[in-house]
């Protein structure tokens, strides 16, 4: 279950003409539109997602269309769009996500700032149909990259120069995070081991998130494993952070 939600910013003064530019470091600003959503809609869901430290069965990525990147800030095009992609395996946050973005576009202007500077128009999402997948080998790309943390917590990246050991050390991490997620899925934990990450094209990149600087990866990759393993992965997002702006994927 996947949806695209355009969203425009406007300045909170009409008057101003200036362009619309907005921190690198967005995370917390299209975050806090989420729970504005979620938290009108289910208010219990909320609580288990966000008040506590959990795993998130969901992923998200932004797309900012014809956008200039400067070190530490985005210059929006001229009509101030941006795209949030939200995308789940799970029937009952997806339904209850949808019902968000629904409120959030009926939604008054006015009651949805975006940090200091802008207000937020949520417009109306649309659904976005993921094939299947049947193979034991699917190439992918990374629509926000991927995030990866070692037993020791640091960040590590998996970029195609790597090496022998850094891949091996990579995939072992990749596959701990996944088994952790499916502690209430047993079955499909039990396929985890078979998981193999590949890099075709990637590169690593660093992502600044609420304050952090956060070593990743992205772009072309190739995974390995039980097709309904990896249909799960490609709904619900790769590696850590997937509600973070992190990890969500698409086919190519």
């Amino acid at each position: 279950m996947r949806f695209g939600i355009p969203i425009c910013l406007h300045s909170k003064n009409p008057s101003e003409k200036a362009e619309i530019k907005i921190d690198i470091d967005y995370d917390a600003y299209v975050l806090s539109l989420i729970k504005t959503g979620l938290s009108a809609e289910n208010p219990n869901l909320f609580k288990e997602l966000f008040e506590k430290p959990t795993q998130k069965c969901y992923a998200t990525s932004v797309f900012f269309p014809n956008a200039t990147f400067t070190k530490n800030s985005i210059i929006l095009n001229r009509e101030g769009e941006m795209k949030l992609y939200f995308s789940t395996a799970n029937t009952n946050i997806g339904i209850n996500f949808y019902n968000a973005f629904i409120y959030l576009n009926h939604l008054d202007v006015s009651k949805l700032p975006f940090g200091h500077e802008y207000l937020a128009d949520v417009k109306k999402l649309y659904t976005i149909e993921l094939p299947k997948i049947t193979q034991n080998r699917t190439i992918f790309k990374t629509m926000s990259p991927i995030v990866v943390r070692d037993n020791n917590g640091r960040f590590i990246s998996c970029p195609t120069d790597v090496t022998e050991e850094e891949m091996i050390k990579f995939n072992e991490t990749l596959r701990r995070n996944t088994f952790n997620k499916l502690k209430d899925n047993p079955m499909l934990a039990s396929t985890v081991e078979e998981l193999w990450f590949k890099p075709l094209k990637m590169r690593k990149t660093v992502r600044k998130s609420f304050g952090l600087n956060i070593e990743c990866t992205k772009g072309i990759f190739e995974l390995e494993g039980n097709p309904t393993l990896l249909n799960y992965i490609h709904s619900g997002g790769l590696g850590e952070k997937n509600g973070s702006f992190s990890g969500m994927i698409s086919l190519i």
